[in-house]
């Protein structure tokens, strides 16, 4: 499968601050496994299996108790043919909107949820994305360690699905859920974030 990401353009650097001004990090990009697996509502058609990938930025280190910042999450949600196929047959051949994509963060605080835009975009016969980008949060660090981030589940997305035959849109919310497997799915981006 061909992955297509959005790379971010934040700023080079972010200012890490620990009560007072601290030192200034490099910025690291933070990628999620190559397919992490939801499965997802659609309208006129059962849920179906998606795969994610996504990404953002952040510094290349922390203090403990200090204030970062990820930014320029962005990623896809892959749709498979047969899903396409189905929305096809439905009269859907596109989509637009805007959601909330969850980052969990374990050892930083708080455990947040991000904004992120879905522009518009029209689909080839059989295969299709969705794509997300935008959004930025503000963590504190906790103990000296590493901060792991994870992909979150449940997540919702405010789309608006294009029906081909009378160019109108459908709205619809979009509800995703971490895909349960065994073993269980690792939703760790990489790398980790060191705690000094």
């Amino acid at each position: 499968m061909n992955i297509r990401r959005f790379l971010t353009t934040a700023a080079a650097t972010l200012l890490v601050l620990a009560g007072t001004a601290g030192p200034a990090w490099a910025d690291t990009t933070f990628s999620s496994p190559p397919g992490v697996l939801y499965m997802c509502t659609f309208p006129g058609v059962p849920p179906q299996q998606v795969t994610a990938v996504a990404e953002f930025t952040g510094p290349d280190a922390v203090a403990s108790g200090g204030t970062f910042s990820i930014a320029g999450i962005s990623g896809t949600i892959y749709l498979g043919s047969a899903t396409r196929s189905l929305l096809r047959a439905v009269g859907y051949d596109g989509v637009r909107g805007s959601g909330m994509i969850p980052v969990t963060a374990t050892n930083a605080s708080p455990v947040s949820t991000v904004g992120a835009v879905i522009p518009e975009l029209y689909w080839p016969p059989l295969t299709g994305w969705i794509e997300f980008s935008g959004g930025a949060q503000s963590f504190t660090a906790g103990a000296p360690g590493s901060v792991w981030f994870g992909m979150g589940s449940p997540f919702s997305l405010g789309l608006q699905f294009h029906k081909a035959a009378n160019n109108t849109w459908t709205t619809w919310i979009m509800n995703c859920t971490l895909k349960v497997t065994s073993p269980a799915q690792n939703t760790v981006f990489t790398p980790d974030l060191p705690v000094t």
